[in-house]
C-alpha cells in the first residue's frame, strides 16, 4: 500500500503534468519552495515555478509524465519519471527521462532536486545537432 508521500507524488505529476491542472500547482507547492535542476537559478515556490510549466506546455504538447518507481524516506520521496510529449514546433515525439527529489513539508513540495535529460530533449527536437557535442 503507498503512504501518503508516495500518493502525493503521483497525484503531483497526474494532476500538474498529465491533466494541465496549472491550479494545482498552488495547492501542493510550498509558497517557499525551491525547485533546482529546471534551469540555471533555482525556481522560488509556485510564482516561479509557473512560468516555466507554462513554457515547458507552450513548446510541448500531450506532455505525459509515467512516474516508473518511487521510493520513499521519511518526508523524502524519489520518482524515476518518463516523459512523452510533441514538440509544437517540430512535430517530432520526444521520450525522455529523469528523476525528481522531492522534501515534502506539511504536505507540499518544500523542496526538489529534478535531472531530466534535457540533453536529449533537445537532440531529439533539433535545437542541438550531434556534431555540437564534440
Amino acid at each position: 500500500m503507498a503512504n501518503k508521500n508516495e500518493e502525493f507524488i503521483l497525484r503531483w505529476f497526474g494532476e500538474v503534468w498529465n491533466n494541465s491542472n496549472e491550479a494545482a500547482i498552488d495547492e501542493m507547492l510550498h509558497p517557499e519552495a525551491q525547485a533546482f535542476g529546471l534551469g540555471p537559478d533555482p525556481i522560488i515556490g509556485p510564482a516561479g515555478f509557473k512560468p516555466f510549466y507554462k513554457a515547458f506546455n507552450d513548446a510541448y504538447s500531450g506532455v505525459n509524465v509515467a512516474v516508473d518507481k518511487v521510493f520513499v524516506d521519511g518526508d523524502y520521496v524519489i520518482s524515476l519519471c518518463t516523459v512523452k510529449a510533441t514538440h509544437k514546433e517540430t512535430g517530432k515525439p520526444i521520450n525522455i527521462t529523469g528523476t525528481s527529489i522531492a522534501l515534502m513539508e506539511n504536505g507540499q513540495i518544500k523542496t526538489a532536486w529534478n535531472h531530466f535529460d534535457f540533453l536529449t530533449l533537445n537532440l531529439q527536437t533539433g535545437k542541438i545537432k550531434p556534431e555540437q557535442l564534440v
